[in-house]
């Protein structure tokens, strides 16, 4: 299903992204059991990066969105192909009498640093950051990311409404002016509150739909791709990357606990290597 629309608006001096993440949050809640305010918090993040990874050029480019602070920790990863994953830990105020809990529910997520590693494919990755405060959020830190580590004026809202445990829409917004963009151009462009409520008109309207209305154009222009939650690792991979610990490293761990125990992080799932499954990779390998 195609859920992320791009386009050049305002006499192509500003590239528009619009994107519904539903079924991607969704998934995440689905595989690591989110509360419903960690759940959008990882939301707002996933979000954020799949406009990221719609951005890649390259089709082994790669991103990873690392926010931490004192309240917790998400990392979202996503590639050329917007297949994305992710996983959180913290941002757990369940009791509403703390002052912790009255920084969650007015946004806050703490104070920390947002960083972005992006690997284009060419010989060494970009990575960039910028610190996070307590009164921002997610969206002004991500906006924050681009004006300090990449100079690039960008507008971006995300909304994550959540229901029953369940995420019934998370989308996000963009708009980013090219360097040739007049003055303007640039004041006419919504921002902030404004540039959320397209955000949120998009569960109603439809990517088109919200194009259309905020943003008088040819939608027929746009360049459509589709974004989904989806993890790369493997039983075949991880047994690649046990064989880095040593055949006699992991006989120990055998010996001592029973088999040797691997977990993703990004989609929460444990693989378990008995004795003969050890003997069995060092074999296909030769060793």
């Amino acid at each position: 299903m195609n859920n992320v629309l791009r386009q050049l608006i305002f006499n192509d001096q500003v590239s528009l992204t619009l994107a519904d993440t539903t079924a991607a949050v969704n998934e995440g809640i689905k595989r690591h059991g989110f509360s419903p305010r960690q759940a959008e918090i990882f939301g707002s993040v996933l979000s954020a990066a799949a406009y990221m990874s719609a951005c890649l050029k390259e089709k082994t480019g790669q991103i990873t969105l690392t926010l931490q602070t004192d309240a917790g920790e998400v990392c979202v990863s996503g590639n050329q192909q917007l297949h994305l994953r992710g996983y959180l830990d913290g941002f757990e105020a369940e009791d509403r009498q703390t002052e912790k809990t009255e920084q969650a529910e007015a946004g806050q997520i703490g104070e920390g640093s947002l960083t972005v590693v992006r690997d284009d494919g060419y010989s060494r990755p970009f990575v960039g950051s910028c610190g996070v405060w307590a009164k921002r959020g997610v969206d002004e830190s991500v906006e924050e990311y681009y004006r300090i580590s990449e100079q690039l004026p960008t507008f971006l809202r995300t909304t994550v409404k959540i229901e029953n445990g369940e995420c019934v829409f998370a989308g996000v917004a963009v708009l980013q002016p090219l360097p040739f963009a007049d003055e303007k151009t640039l004041e006419a462009l919504p921002k902030g509150e404004a540039l959320l409520q397209i955000a949120k008109d998009m569960q109603t309207m439809g990517l088109e739909g919200a194009a259309r209305k905020y943003f008088p154009t040819d939608v027929n222009a746009a360049t459509w791709k589709e974004a989904r939650y989806q993890c790369h690792c493997s039983r075949e991979y991880l047994a690649e990357v046990l064989t880095t610990v040593g055949r006699a490293e992991l006989k120990k761990i055998i010996q001592e606990d029973g088999c040797v125990k691997a977990h993703c992080h990004f989609c929460n799932t444990d693989y378990v290597f008995l004795d003969g499954d050890i003997q069995s990779i060092f074999e296909k390998q030769g060793k």
